[in-house]
């Protein structure tokens, strides 16, 4: 494909150019945040195969939420019996939650924890969102079906409709699920954690336990009164146990759409009215590496009254918020000092939501001068050219500033990274509605 799209990238290059510059003489712009990463423990890993079963992929028609397909998974441990009801996690993105190689897995922890009787024999319920229309396309993997905000972000009954009166029936065809409220728990992250909060909200006679992560209590579709409502309705029997990161997609210019500030609101609104809740807040950013690893301790929280399994002997908040992460560079093999040729044309791909974007970058250094050009290419639109400026190269590292349009706006892109032969690996940050927000970046030369 990029061989068949330069002609007309070619046509529509934008000429830039730069001095070759040392450290000391380098732009003051946009860096990394701090790159923290939260290792899994003992109780998120399984060694082998997991002793239950992960059932699934199936494709589930939705007539609530009319119009759109949906995969869902069950976990079965080894403990379930069908003379005994079973406790109940219903989570969402299930594709993400159940992923053997993410930073979630799920299953493994409902396994491990029941093996130790730490929590109830637990079945797992992971869900997509919906995908409109009658496919639903392998392409999505661990990505965002096209319904996922509709569903997950809005506030009303919709959603634990769906839950309560389609997937439990559903599931329950085939396995002995209790019906008791407490022994229920629903949880998820970003969207996943306002969409599970939102179930159990409105039907705490069928939910009463929620797990939290990154919760996007904000103004996607109306979040960000929540805090408010939670104020002013008659308290609720719920348990919550809320978990964010320091640097949660900060946004001062638009409050509403501040994570970490609208977590901090919940906080203090669940405090206020004498809610059973706890809350760890992590070094992270918008991420569900903390989430995932202090997810044993939330579950044997929210459960830990539980008739019949074995009494945490410790504070079970208190070992979530002493667990530690692993801060690691994020330009890993930067030389200063060392010689590179950054010439020739880079490629990358970038893709948000179900949005692919191809990107070409066409550098040459002409006695110490630099010059560019970038275009790129959304889905099968015609490219365009992105302004670029501030081009430095110091030892091994390339910087430079992109300027892009989005909604009639414009904003400014810094990519850095390490230049090791054939590729160039490292960052792109921007500020975005007053927030900062950095990508992995990683470009192949042709």
């Amino acid at each position: 494909m990029l061989k068949q799209l330069a002609a007309s990238f070619l046509s529509i290059c934008f000429f830039i150019s730069s001095n070759l510059v040392n450290a000391q003489e380098s732009q003051s712009r946009l860096s990394p945040q701090p790159i923290v990463s939260y290792p899994l423990g003992v109780d998120s890993i399984v060694e082998g195969e997991l002793k239950g079963k992960l059932e699934g992929p199936f494709l589930f028609h939705s007539k609530i939420i009319e119009n759109t397909v949906r995969k869902y998974w069950i976990y079965v441990p080894p403990t379930y019996s069908a003379d005994m009801p079973a406790a109940v996690l219903v989570f969402q993105d299930g594709a993400r939650a159940t992923n053997p190689n993410g930073v979630l897995r799920v299953q493994n922890v409902l396994e491990n924890l029941a093996a130790k009787n730490q929590i109830p024999t637990t079945i797992g319920i992971f869900i997509t969102p919906g995908q409109r229309g009658e496919e639903f396309p392998d392409s999505i993997g661990t990505g965002n079906p096209n319904n996922r905000d509709l569903e997950y972000d809005v506030l009303d009954d919709k959603y634990a409709r769906f839950i309560i009166e389609e997937m439990l029936p559903e599931v329950g065809k085939k396995y002995n699920l209790t019906n008791d409220p407490a022994l229920r728990a629903i949880g998820g992250s970003s969207s996943g954690a306002i969409c599970a909060f939102t179930v159990a909200w409105h039907r705490p006679d069928q939910f009463r336990n929620v797990v939290s992560m990154i919760g996007s209590f904000t103004n996607i579709h109306g979040g960000h009164v929540y805090p408010d409502l939670v104020r002013e309705t008659e308290k609720k029997p719920i348990r919550i146990f809320l978990q964010d990161g320091i640097n949660d997609l900060r946004s001062p210019q638009n409050l509403d759409r501040d994570w970490y500030l609208q977590n901090q609101k919940m906080k203090a609104a669940f405090t206020e009215k004498g809610y059973d809740f706890a809350f760890v807040l992590g070094d992270g950013g918008h991420s569900d590496d903390h989430g995932g690893a202090i997810l044993p301790q939330m579950l044997r929280w929210i459960w830990r009254d539980v008739a019949g399994i074995k009494a945490p002997t410790n504070d079970l908040v208190a070992e979530a918020t002493a667990i530690k992460p692993k801060i690691t560079d994020p330009f890993p093999g930067f030389d200063p000092q060392k010689k590179v040729d950054l010439q020739g044309v880079w490629t990358w791909e970038r893709t948000f939501g179900n949005n692919r974007s191809l990107y070409k970058l066409n550098l040459t250094n002409q006695d110490g001068m630099l010059n560019g050009t970038l275009v790129m290419q959304r889905g099968e639109e015609e490219p365009v050219k992105q302004e670029i400026s501030n081009i430095e190269l110091i030892g091994n590292k390339l910087i430079f500033d992109a300027t892009s349009q989005f909604r009639n706006a414009s904003f400014q892109t810094t990519y850095a990274a390490i230049i090791d032969g054939g590729k160039m690996r490292g960052w792109s940050m921007s500020q975005f509605g007053g927030s900062q927000r950095d990508t992995r970046w990683e470009c192949d030369r042709e």
